[in-house]
């Protein structure tokens, strides 16, 4: 009798042992990059544009855009070690989706050198995204920006 009310005992004690824990919230940022065209009527939409797009890790960090020659290739110069950082994430596209660790970021968006408006124009700005949030950053460049130039990252929202 014992063992037969010992069996189905440790049955149920092994099958609450191989439960899961609930799953840890997933941290996540979404990019998303758009460019405003101009029909020859005048009106203007939105599209996805193609981009570069790089993120650095920021906490206690103050970049320098304006001293990091090659940022295109994802370097960037750090003001408070004073020394140049390798981008942590990165995409070419419209779009960019990836898991992060909770804390502050820098990212920078460059588009493409083409034959139109916006050529090589860009964007930069910090960022923070809490643990278990999923971040999503869009940036819309305008149609009217000459080439290489800056774009305030909170302009045509």
């Amino acid at each position: 009798m014992k063992k037969s009310f010992i069996l189905p005992l440790f049955f149920l004690l092994l099958l609450s042992a191989c439960k899961d824990d609930e799953p840890d919230p997933e941290t996540r940022m979404i990019v998303e990059v758009k460019k405003q065209q101009q029909s020859s009527s005048g009106s203007i939409t939105t599209e996805k544009s193609q981009a570069i797009i790089h993120v650095w890790e920021a906490e206690n960090r103050e970049f320098d855009v304006a001293a990091s020659p090659d940022i295109y290739l994802g370097n960037i110069y750090d003001k408070t070690s004073e020394t140049f950082k390798t981008l942590e994430y990165g995409a070419i596209g419209s779009r960019m989706s990836e898991k992060v660790e909770p804390g502050r970021y820098f990212i920078y968006i460059l588009l493409p050198k083409s034959s139109g408006n916006g050529s090589l124009a860009y964007t930069y700005t910090y960022f923070t995204i809490k643990e278990g949030e999923t971040l999503k950053l869009e940036k819309t460049f305008g149609f009217d920006l000459a080439e290489g130039s800056f774009e305030k990252w909170d302009k045509n929202k």
